[in-house]
């Protein structure tokens, strides 16, 4: 049935997909972008709320038993309305039209896929209880979903499951990956102020070298991660800014770390995050340097419901037949803050993938072959999720 129907839209859906495209806005910038979804949302029938943290956007559907005071069981699903900050560098005829803005992650795609369903469910309403589509803004920034929820999402807007996807370059193109449990690591930054007494390059004897103890709390920090954390988890600290020094004959007073850590289990991260503050007194001791480490928490480890997953894996096979899903998909070492949406509400973040660039490279273009295998996945969700066999039989 949505093949079908699909077939007739999918002109309209490759248009909105031009035109987001074309128009990409960063986050809590996306104002054009949210005009956009709530104007179509509210097109279809939708009920619509706009400015949720921000720019967020939510539509709400009713089935045809369901209403605002009985909503029966409520599905959500969600998708992000911000592109990044870099320049694209494809040949679309539709490429975007600010050369410092770029829907390099496809969440232009996933807009799509999220309307499409949406779209689809307006005009068959034959599923028993409420639907719920949460456009969210700031994801690249990792703080969209906490302005929602700091907005009241959950409050204002409940529901009792909730799902997003991404386009993968890890599957291959057209198969739905289901992770059983986590699905993308956490993320967390790291800044660390190495602080001494400065000297000429000739008589170092005369202060503390902070260059050289930056250098090896880096490589000590490398080399016993590969030897206290377990090879089967999932941990990794890397370091991109360096930054100390004004002249090459000069040891300065201070030099600058910045990096990122990410693991997919909280033992994994508790240990590198143990293991960053050893290395840091070992240096501090061993060069008579002072060592600040400020570890900030960006995003959780985002998990999967158990029965999220089992209802996701059926939909997909419901959809695309069994032999293109991969269940117990492997988790990326990317990080999402739909984590923090998925910590309070039981929730599936699936993957589909596709050929070519990865998202984030700047010759990235979404597959719009996706379009209709994530808009059918949400709009079976729908159906079966909100059931109300599975509401008076406490199925979760």
């Amino acid at each position: 049935m949505f093949a079908k129907w699909y077939n007739s839209h999918r002109m309209t859906s490759h248009a909105w997909l031009h035109s987001l495209h074309r128009h990409p806005e960063i986050g809590f910038e996306e104002t054009r972008t949210a005009a956009f979804v709530a104007e179509r949302l509210t097109g279809f029938g939708y009920d619509v709320a706009t400015g949720i943290g921000g720019t967020g956007v939510i539509g709400t559907l009713h089935g045809p038993a369901a209403s605002r005071n009985a909503p029966g069981r409520i599905v959500a699903f969600r998708a992000e309305l911000d592109a990044l900050p870099m320049q694209e560098a494809t040949t679309l005829p539709y490429a975007s039209k600010d050369a410092t803005r770029f829907h390099g992650c496809g969440h232009d795609g996933h807009m799509v896929t999220a309307l499409t369903a949406a779209a689809y469910l307006a005009d068959h309403r034959d599923f028993d209880g409420t639907v719920r589509f949460v456009f969210q803004p700031a994801e690249e920034l990792l703080t969209g979903a906490r302005a929602m929820l700091a907005d009241g999402l959950f409050d204002r807007f409940p529901c009792d499951e909730i799902y997003a996807l991404h386009t993968s370059p890890d599957l291959p193109t057209g198969q739905v990956g289901v992770p059983s449990t986590t699905a993308l690591s956490s993320a967390d930054n790291i800044d660390i102020t190495i602080r001494a007494n400065g000297a000429h390059g000739s008589m170092p004897h005369t202060g503390e070298d902070a260059v050289v103890a930056a250098a090896h709390l880096i490589t000590s920090v490398q080399q016993a991660a590969s030897r206290l954390v377990d090879a089967r988890d999932a941990g990794v600290i890397s370091f991109g800014l360096l930054h100390g020094g004004t002249a090459r004959n000069i040891l300065p007073d201070t030099v600058r770390i910045e990096g990122t850590m990410r693991t997919t289990a909280n033992t994994v991260h508790d240990r590198l995050t143990n293991l960053l503050q050893d290395a840091a007194r070992a240096s501090e001791l061993l060069f008579g340097v002072l060592i600040d480490i400020d570890i900030e928490k960006v995003a959780p480890v985002t998990l999967n419901d158990p029965a999220c997953v089992t209802a996701t894996v059926s939909a997909a096979t419901r959809v695309v037949g069994s032999d293109r899903v991969t269940e117990n998909a492997r988790s990326l070492m990317a990080s999402e803050d739909f984590a923090e949406l998925s910590a309070r509400v039981p929730g599936a973040y699936f993957f589909i993938g596709q050929d070519g660039p990865a998202p984030h490279h700047p010759e990235f273009v979404f597959d719009t072959d996706i379009i209709p295998v994530g808009a059918a996945i949400f709009a079976d969700l729908a159906k079966h999720r909100t059931s109300r066999a599975l509401n008076a039989h406490h199925l979760t």
